[in-house]
């Protein structure tokens, strides 16, 4: 079975990182597995104590996402780097899915995920650079992340195409589809920022955001003990989904 090394950069996001967190240690999978999880926000200092489950709190702010991300998978110490964003959810047959799919490739994207507005899926699609897969060796072949923030991402899975990286596209059946890929009423999401708005200001835009919350007292500063739980049952989502779309689910 794969070893995987699930990679998570998060700032100011408790409630959904731990929706995400409680998504890893939900999993069912055999093979060895961790969860590395690097926090930059200056006022908040995230704990939780799990043998599986890594936090780093940084006290200064990366001045890129990538160079957060790159510091993030030099922690990883699996072969295997699967990304678990901190605002996303994974079904418990998320890992399982990964080591049936991740086979003789680079990097791995899921044609098939569930798009989820508020409590609802609106459709099970293709989810593009959401929860993708891919080896810590063709990260390190290509150079690692750029030194930059909005659109990093697509940065990267260009270079990876550069460098004629073996791809795979997951196409799981609909009842088997374990990424939930958020949108809307979650989180503030970089993706949403104007493209007139260039990368340098794409973070210090993200930070004025969360220090109004943290103003308006609508999120935690200090220590914070984290407490993983899903507020709602994805599981349960995803069948009335296939119910109401006249899919089948199985016994499960």
């Amino acid at each position: 079975m794969l070893k995987i090394s699930c990679k998570c950069i998060t700032n100011a996001r408790v409630k959904t990182l731990e929706e995400s967190i409680y998504s890893f240690l939900n999993q069912e999978y055999d093979g060895e597995r961790e969860l590395i999880i690097v926090n930059d926000c200056e006022f908040q200092e995230l704990k939780f104590d799990h043998p599986d489950v890594k936090i780093f709190n940084i006290k200064n702010r990366f001045e890129t996402l990538g160079e957060k991300e790159n510091f993030t998978i030099d922690q990883c110490k699996y072969p295997i780097i699967a990304v678990w964003d901190d605002d996303d959810v994974a079904l418990p047959n998320h890992l399982s899915n990964i080591n049936k799919w991740f086979k003789d490739c680079d990097l791995l994207s899921w044609k098939k995920g569930a798009l989820l507005h508020g409590s609802k899926i609106s459709k099970i699609t293709s989810v593009g650079q959401s929860g993708i897969v891919y080896t810590k060796k063709i990260w390190e072949d290509v150079g690692k992340h750029e030194k930059m923030s909005y659109g990093y991402d697509t940065a990267f899975i260009q270079k990876i195409n550069k460098h004629k990286g073996r791809k795979v596209l997951a196409d799981p059946d609909d009842s088997d589809v374990s990424w939930f890929y958020m949108w809307g009423g979650r989180s503030y999401h970089l993706s949403g920022i104007p493209k007139k708005e260039n990368q340098d200001q794409a973070l210090e835009i993200y930070r004025q955001h969360t220090l109004k919350q943290l103003n308006n007292g609508e999120i935690p500063s200090g220590i914070i003990e984290l407490e993983p739980k899903w507020k709602v049952d994805y599981m349960e989502i995803l069948k009335n989904y296939l119910h109401e779309n006249d899919s089948s689910i199985g016994d499960a």
